[in-house]
């Protein structure tokens, strides 16, 4: 017959076995828990991973397709913010130079107005800006006068023909010759931007020299800091006749519109330049556009 103490270990036993089950259920389960636990964060870094690669991948995608459009619409990797090609064919926008010459045929019809009592004329699109420029400058105790304007094409092949037979009386050169230096002093007619009424020759009243000179002027150093704000670009700055073709010319002014203008000036370019155009280069260079060394 069975003891008490048999039985009272067998009870023991039996809760032990209970209590050794319970804890390893508990701790199957807190396992379990911590796996799920762990396996959840690995899986969010691999799908954070995934998202940020396939982000990146987006962004140098689009990346390269923006650089790809800015190739394709020809605009400069350097960030200049060029002439949008829906305004490249603007009127106040038309390149003249050596390399986009105009015959007689093609030289746009101007309506003109006179500026002042000496007869100069501009198109007459520009007058208002104009007048408000030299306006601004009188404000400013400066007084600006312009010595050439707008110039019919008989105009211009007047002075181009009659400069030509000056060189041959005074340097005794054959016409050829003649001919050659001529135009690097006077502009071929066709390639003066005077014939399209939106450029001016202005120098100081105190100094009408067409020369390096002027730029030292109180009335040229207040044309070259404020002309932008009015539309009007200093056209043939200093160190750019590899890209214009003509010297440094600190009194040849051209309107190109105020946000052209704006542009230009403060990225430190041409007119070539903003509308991507080809440079003229030295090859091709006159020496000016001027009528003359002077005004006299």
């Amino acid at each position: 017959m069975e003891s008490r103490r048999d039985t009272g270990h067998r009870r023991r036993y039996r809760r032990n076995r209970r209590r050794v089950r319970q804890r390893n259920r508990r701790l199957l389960i807190l396992a379990l828990i911590i796996f799920i636990a762990v396996a959840g964060v690995i899986n969010g870094a691999k799908t954070k991973h995934r998202e940020a690669a396939t982000q990146a991948y987006a962004e140098q995608q689009a990346e390269k397709e923006n650089q790809e459009a800015k190739a394709v619409k020809g605009e400069e990797d350097d960030g200049l913010k060029l002439a949008d090609e829906s305004e490249k064919d603007q009127w106040y926008l038309k390149l003249v130079n050596a390399k986009n010459p105009m015959t007689q045929e093609d030289v746009p019809e101007v309506a003109t107005e006179t500026i002042d009592s000496n007869g100069y004329q501009v198109d007459a699109r520009i007058m208002d800006d104009l007048e408000d420029m030299f306006a601004a400058a009188r404000a400013d105790g400066r007084n600006p006068v312009i010595c050439s304007a707008f110039r019919a094409w008989d105009i211009q092949e007047y002075l181009y023909q009659n400069k030509i037979q000056r060189v041959m009386a005074e340097e005794g050169l054959p016409e050829e010759e003649a001919t050659e230096e001529a135009g690097t002093v006077v502009a071929v007619p066709g390639t003066s931007e005077h014939q399209i009424g939106l450029a001016l020759d202005i120098v100081s009243s105190e100094y009408m020299n067409l020369d390096e000179k002027q730029m030292e002027t109180e009335d040229q150093q207040w044309l070259m800091e404020n002309s932008w704000k009015y539309g009007f670009i200093l056209r043939y700055p200093l160190d750019k006749s590899d890209i214009t073709g003509i010297i440094f010319e600190p009194w040849h002014y051209r309107y190109v519109g105020k946000k052209a203008a704006k542009e230009i000036y403060e990225q430190d370019i041409t007119l070539e330049e903003y509308l991507g155009a080809e440079p003229v280069g030295y090859s091709e260079a006159i020496k000016s556009d001027s009528e003359e060394s002077s005004t006299e």
